[in-house]
């Protein structure tokens, strides 16, 4: 097994859509790394988790980031959840992005 920090990219850049569901079955802590390219200043980006990748009902809310309160432009947004999930995590945008940059969305894992 892989030890210390995976970075996987969950949304590609862009100002809506459900990004790829990440498996952190076997990590001890989840963080998670929102970059913005260009002006971003609205929209609602979502980091949610479920116990399954399928999963077709809503997801449980672990942060919620609205940029028409703080601005991401040419920036970096980080959180973190300091237990184990055990399923899946995914970046959504919920609201979409203005401003006319973009966001990606990354999942990080602490594994070993």
């Amino acid at each position: 097994m892989m030890t210390g920090v995976q970075s996987i990219q969950s949304l590609t850049a862009g100002t809506s859509g459900t990004g790829t569901a990440i498996a952190t079955q076997e990590s001890r802590q989840i963080g998670w790394v929102l970059e913005g390219a260009g002006t971003v200043t609205g929209g609602v980006v979502k980091i949610e988790a479920a116990r399954t990748e399928t999963y077709s009902g809503t997801w449980f809310e672990l942060d919620s980031i609205d940029f028409s309160v703080t601005a991401l432009t040419n920036a970096v947004y980080l959180g973190n959840y300091p237990n184990p999930i055990g399923g899946f995590v995914r970046v959504r945008i919920s609201s979409a992005i203005t401003g006319g940059g973009t966001v990606a969305g990354y999942v990080q894992k602490l594994v070993g």
